[in-house]
């Protein structure tokens, strides 16, 4: 039988497989590079702007207006403070984003959220008379694991050692897609009371109105050709799972199961919403 730790373990391993699967096919070089280009610093502090300025007070006003209870509004205000989602860059690409842009924007997201997330506690803490102190350690525990440690080694093997890179980046992320499959879907069979349970409350148009509202943040604000703008919206909208998971816990004081509903309905309703924006941009991934 499978054990939360166990899961928890799968989860990590197909994460680490399919960041690192992004590493490898992404030189290092034109990485460090690209903020360099104006274009595409301007490019950056749009969609950087859309994730850390524009989305936090976008979920500030949904959780004042909508009253969608307290592990929906903590769940949503984590959301709205967290980088990109690990595995994003994949589906980026895919729509026509640059690799390395997209790639140099979730290193920067990463560390920007690790920056701001105790300044954004802090904040809501004071906003709605709570008492939390920011999960920095924990937070950079999951990031590493998730984002900088793969994604560094599959930069570095693609730097030393490119046709070995090359040979690794299907297996690898064959492989991490096939675990991470398996496990999103024993976490949906245990957890779907209580993500039901939240499509019933106002938790449900409140994700709609983020991920809707982050799609328009993000491609009106940033800059550039289509697939820039469809990039960046879909960083405003899919966010770190397991870094939401760390912050909300902080303000709830643990992770009940109506936390864990209530940020897979999110997650769910903004797939859903990306999936509908991407159709009608013309980017479909394939």
């Amino acid at each position: 039988m499978l054990t939360p730790e166990t899961l928890k373990l799968a989860a990590i391993s197909s994460i680490f497989l399919l960041v690192a699967s992004i590493g490898l096919q992404t030189r290092f070089g034109s990485t460090l590079r690209v903020f360099t280009d104006p274009s595409n610093r301007r490019k950056a502090v749009g969609a950087l702007s859309a994730m850390f300025i524009a989305m936090p007070v976008l979920a500030w006003l949904l959780v004042r207006i909508g009253g969608p209870g307290a592990p929906a509004a903590a769940a949503l205000l984590a959301l709205a403070i967290s980088p990109m989602s690990p595995f994003l860059p994949r589906k980026q690409w895919k729509v026509g984003g640059d690799a390395e842009w997209v790639t140099a924007l979730q290193v920067t997201a990463t560390l920007l959220s690790v920056a701001l997330a105790p300044v954004y506690l802090a904040i809501f803490s004071r906003a709605f008379d709570m008492s939390v102190e920011a999960p920095v350690a924990d937070m950079m525990k999951v990031l590493t694991l998730t984002v900088l440690a793969p994604l560094g080694l599959g930069l570095l093997v693609r730097s030393l050692a490119p046709d070995l890179a090359s040979r690794l980046v299907r297996p690898v992320g064959l492989v991490g897609t096939a675990v991470l499959a398996v496990v999103v879907l024993l976490i949906l069979v245990g957890v779907w009371p209580a993500l039901a349970a939240a499509a019933t409350t106002p938790a449900l148009p409140a994700a709609v109105l983020l991920a809707v509202g982050g799609v328009l943040l993000g491609h009106v604000l940033t800059p550039g050709p289509a697939p820039d703008k469809t990039s960046a919206a879909m960083a405003a909208v899919s966010r770190h799972p397991g870094v939401a998971i760390v912050l909300a816990s902080a303000a709830l004081g643990g992770a009940p199961p109506a936390l864990l509903g209530s940020v897979l309905l999110f997650l769910l309703v903004g797939t859903l919403v990306l999936a509908v924006y991407q159709v009608g941009s013309g980017f479909q991934e394939e």
